[in-house]
């Protein structure tokens, strides 16, 4: 089963991120270094990362190696809305801290995954996914697990 699963949505130019498990900081700069070296054109769009289920570590210095692969991938280009879905209260800590590492996107945390989405895509909530609106399976914690 994988641990780190994305989705991408061109219509609203989103990218959603599911970070599952005890993913450390270190995989998930990894996987945002390779997902990145395949499309960096992603660097600035619009991103939902879904840590409803997430129990790992993340770091300074993770958070340091992501910025400076989306700082290279961007090449001076605004980045989009990033939203971040935890019920973990210190998520707030953790985007304040990416902010500093970050430059370039408007960080928020959310609670709610339809929320996040809509904030992030420039969607409405319940916006048809036909329109660019968040794909139904996205609202169950766990949506991108995939069998191994």
């Amino acid at each position: 089963m994988y641990k780190i699963h994305h989705k991408l949505i061109p219509l609203s130019r989103t990218i959603c991120v599911l970070i599952l498990d005890d993913v450390n900081g270190d995989v998930i700069a990894d996987y945002i270094e390779e997902t990145l070296a395949m499309n960096s054109d992603i660097a600035t769009w619009n991103s939902v990362t879904d840590l409803r289920l997430h129990v790992g570590n993340v770091g300074p210095d993770a958070i340091r190696r992501m910025g400076v692969a989306m700082a290279k991938a961007m090449r001076g280009r605004p980045g989009g809305r990033a939203a971040v879905v935890s019920h973990n209260t210190g998520v707030r800590f953790l985007l304040n801290l990416s902010r500093l590492f970050i430059p370039g996107h408007d960080l928020r945390a959310f609670s709610d995954m339809r929320a996040a989405y809509a904030w992030a895509s420039g969607q409405r909530i319940g916006c048809p996914d036909a329109e660019g609106g968040m794909p139904a399976e996205m609202a169950v914690a766990g949506w991108g697990r995939v069998a191994a």
